[in-house]
């Protein structure tokens, strides 16, 4: 049986600056991988490195990687850390115009610790000082140019907003559900796409088995909705179909930061493509198995060459 698609995208030959829009969080992260996170101990760093991180900041990252036209909007401080922000950002592409600089202010900084056998993650985060975005400091032009709005509910005054006005330009709306923020429900009523972890679709819908979840996630309106259960895959509900897709097995998993991230960048790369939900599901499987095999939520992210290559040899 076939799957039915959403609809679709506005094409190229429409007039769009940008395949896809990321709004929200952004931070500077540190990153380590050390034996173990002690508690109350000390341990040797066995490698380190910075970069940038955030979830849809991440996800737009990666869809630029991935071949996409890309640009993100935040709010970042006029400090280093948030000059780094914008320049990792503009090294790899992804168009900073739009992006607010809070003079005097801190930007957000993210600390990550990585266990080396294992990859499993801990991390410690602040906002910063920058105060977040608010509705008239957005460029209503440009997000109505965008073929995707890529959220992930932070900046959530700005994000209700310009949920509203992408979704009433039919610009493709989707939502990277991970954290509960008050507010939440009014950007999922102008979702196409919800994109959940498994906890909070558990704490959000109050539902006790994955397929409720997802039932409960669409009923705000979003057409596609999956949940990310990371080493055990992904599952998605369209309206018609349960579609479950394992997760891609590498030889060996450094890093798991940023890894849902990647996935929802992935995933709205293929989609631009104009295919079925199951295929966007495997395409991020693979993009957020080969993140997994460096340090930091944007080492390993891969080409669209490298990714498709992975994908042709692998059985997801």
């Amino acid at each position: 049986m076939n799957e039915p698609s959403l609809p679709q995208p506005p094409t190229l030959e429409a007039a769009s600056n940008f395949d896809l829009i990321g709004l929200g969080y952004c931070s500077w992260d540190f990153l380590c991988v050390v034996p173990e996170v002690p508690m109350d101990g000390k341990v040797e760093i066995l490698s380190r490195l910075e970069q940038g991180g955030g979830p849809s900041a991440t996800a737009t990252f990666a869809a630029q990687r991935l071949g996409a036209r890309t640009a993100f909007i935040g709010a970042v401080g006029n400090d280093d850390v948030g000059r780094k922000i914008l320049n990792d950002f503009s090294a790899e592409g992804v168009d900073v115009s739009a992006m607010v600089t809070r003079t005097d202010e801190e930007s957000g900084v993210s600390y990550c610790w990585a266990e080396q056998k294992k990859g499993k993650r801990s991390i410690a985060w602040i906002r910063g000082t920058a105060a977040p975005l608010r509705p008239l400091e957005i460029n209503e032009a440009l997000l109505r140019s965008s073929r995707v709005l890529h959220l992930d509910g932070h900046q959530t005054e700005a994000a209700i907003h310009a949920a509203a006005v992408a979704k009433a330009a039919g610009v493709t709306v989707c939502l990277d559900a991970g954290t509960i923020v008050p507010g939440i429900e009014l950007i999922l009523k102008n979702v196409d796409i919800v994109i959940a972890s498994e906890s909070f679709a558990e704490r959000y819908t109050q539902e006790n088995t994955i397929e409720k979840q997802l039932f409960a996630l669409r009923k705000n309106g979003a057409r596609w909705a999956v949940i990310t259960c990371g080493e055990r895959g992904s599952m998605g509900y369209d309206g018609q179909e349960w579609i479950k897709v394992p997760a891609v097995r590498i030889s060996q998993v450094v890093d798991t930061t940023g890894a849902g991230d990647v996935y929802h960048g992935a995933f709205l790369r293929r989609y631009l493509d104009g295919v079925t939900m199951g295929d966007c599901m495997r395409f991020a499987s693979g993009a957020a198995a080969l993140k997994c095999g460096a340090l930091g939520g944007r080492t390993a992210i891969p080409t669209l060459a490298r990714l498709n290559e992975f994908l042709s040899q692998s059985n997801p």
